[in-house]
């Protein structure tokens, strides 16, 4: 067991609060101002930093959407055709287990086709010829030469496995080409086997974050070499739109706006799609026409969940199916400049400090901290649900709350020290046995605030360690708390000497403030933690002023 600590060392502690409690009323602006410089250096430097790797951080991204009010709706002429379970155990007498006959996705194909897609993106992969079925091959070849509008994945390998590969993106219609040289050598791709497709490919690579989830997508998947365009941007142009995103619009990827407030996109079960097209009624073949189809598996060990901003789980067509939305309807997320939220950071840490520095009333300083703190989330919720812009105040909102809680407790010392408080004050023992001024003012709200600029003048020409200040001389409850709650009283130590100087004095700095106080002559006597001087006749006085 530790010994207790000396006798020494618990005065020694006790004179250093003191002090501090001294350092808190005789500097209280020259703190708050240096806090804020403090702060606002710090934000300056984060503004450096962040110019210098733009970007948005994650999880104010995740909280913000999934706190959003609303979203934007989900295009209706976006429909996804989903391989799901249901249609993995319906088509599976006719066709076998997964993966199916080339030839029943080109049959797919062909029908949407006839049924009036505007374009059809398949977000399956076929690297490989099928050996077993040369003639489903064949049939899939064929459909892809005579259906213009259909667009097939290429996939982005590992770049180093480049040196194993033989393929340069040259060979694929589409790109746009940076340095020739660089764009003819061979990368390690993943590409369909079907030459018909190849003016038809689009990247489909998802941008994943470090924790494994997709917030942002790359409408053009970009190198040294070459710029070659992604597979919902390929699939709105094979449908006749022309989106105005060019290379290099997004370096660090287009942020997706997702639709987790409006519904979800039109699915339709791939068996039933394929039973809508050989039915050939006109009223269910309508639902495809002029719609984008999206074709893809969700079916348990097929389709790929991923994490996003919007849920903890997302299958990879509805995050295409977002980015093909946000790319045709311009709903992506932007961001303001990052000098806006730096320069809000200041103005709410300068106005902080301006509050404590004016030494408002606490429930002032927590009001405004109150609606500065709501204020901040209620403009980043507005924004992100009603307009296609993210506010992301996040830093502001932390840098004001570390302000605000060390300022808070800078000034419950400096109240404590100027109330007299022994544990951060040694008013009444220093001036044991002195002789007190004490003035009293009191009456209404007005009077209170001009007390607290009397005490700070008086302060100035006292000194700080002679003046005390009361303006809590009964709490809530007590039987004189009504008819006292705006009085204040000012204790001034000075001597039998300077009494009649002090009087003077305390008398032009009330005026001053526009206060007439009531003055009285306190002489303590007693021990140093005797009080009962100064607390009888702070009673007379407020007595007299009732």
């Amino acid at each position: 067991m530790s010994a207790l600590p000396s006798w020494p060392a618990i005065s020694a502690l006790r004179h250093a609060i003191w002090r501090l409690g001294d350092q808190a009323r005789s500097r209280p602006t020259l703190f708050y101002l240096g806090l804020a410089g403090v702060f606002i250096a710090a934000i300056l430097v984060n503004l450096a930093w962040s110019l210098a790797t733009p970007g948005v951080k994650s999880s104010s991204l995740d909280l913000a959407v999934r706190m959003r009010l609303s979203s934007p709706k989900p295009d209706p002429s976006i429909l996804i055709v989903d391989i799901d379970e249901r249609s993995l155990a319906l088509m599976a007498p006719d066709h076998g287990r997964w993966p199916w006959p080339r030839s029943v996705i080109a049959e797919m194909i062909a029908g949407l086709s006839d049924a009036g897609a505007r374009s059809i993106l398949v977000n399956l992969t076929f690297s490989d010829p099928d050996r077993d079925h040369p003639d489903d091959d064949a049939i899939f070849q064929d459909v892809l030469a005579h259906t213009p509008n259909v667009v097939l994945p290429i996939t982005r390998l590992n770049p180093a496995n480049d040196g194993l590969s033989q393929v340069a993106i040259t060979r694929f219609a589409g790109a746009q080409l940076r340095d020739r040289a660089k764009a003819a050598r061979p990368i390690a791709i993943l590409a369909p086997a079907f030459p018909a497709a190849y003016g038809r490919l689009g990247f489909n690579n998802l941008r994943v974050d470090r924790d494994g989830a997709v917030r942002r997508f790359d409408p053009w998947h970009e190198e040294a070499g070459f710029a070659f365009p992604s597979l919902p941007l390929r699939a709105l142009e094979a449908g006749g739109v022309q989106p105005d995103i060019v290379p290099g619009e997004f370096p660090n990827g287009m942020i997706l706006n997702w639709r987790n407030k409006r519904g979800d996109y039109a699915h339709r079960s791939f068996a039933d799609a394929l039973a809508d097209l050989d039915s050939g009624d006109p009223a269910r073949l309508d639902r495809y026409k002029g719609r984008f189809i999206l074709i893809g598996t969700t079916a348990v060990g097929l389709g790929s969940l991923k994490g996003t901003a919007a849920s903890a789980l997302t299958d990879d067509n509805t995050i295409l199916a977002t980015a093909m939305d946000d790319m045709k309807s311009g709903t992506y997320l932007r961001t303001i400049p990052v000098w806006m939220t730096a320069l809000l950071s200041i103005a709410s840490i300068l106005a902080l400090a301006g509050v404590f520095i004016f030494r408002l009333d606490q429930r002032w300083i927590n009001s405004l901290f109150a609606v500065l703190q709501t204020g901040f989330i209620a403009v980043t919720i507005y924004f992100v649900s009603y307009t296609y812009y993210l506010v992301d105040i996040s830093a502001a909102i932390l840098l004001a709350l570390s302000y605000f809680t060390i300022a808070k407790v800078y000034a419950a010392i400096h109240l404590n020290a100027l109330r007299g408080n022994p544990a951060f004050s040694d008013f009444v023992q220093s001036h044991d046995g002195g002789l007190f001024l004490l003035a009293g003012v009191g009456g209404n709200v007005r009077d209170r605030r001009h007390a607290r600029m009397m005490v700070r003048r008086m302060e100035r020409h006292f000194g700080v360690r002679n003046v005390l200040y009361v303006d809590n001389l009964f709490n809530g409850g007590h039987l004189l708390q009504q008819q006292t709650q705006n009085m204040s009283f000012v204790v001034v130590a000075t001597t039998p000497r300077d009494i009649d100087a002090a009087t003077a004095a305390t008398q032009q700095i009330a005026e001053g403030c526009d206060l007439s106080p009531r003055l009285a002559q306190v002489q303590a006597e007693g021990t140093p933690q005797d009080v009962n001087h100064i607390f009888r006749a702070i009673l007379g006085v407020a007595g007299a002023m009732v």
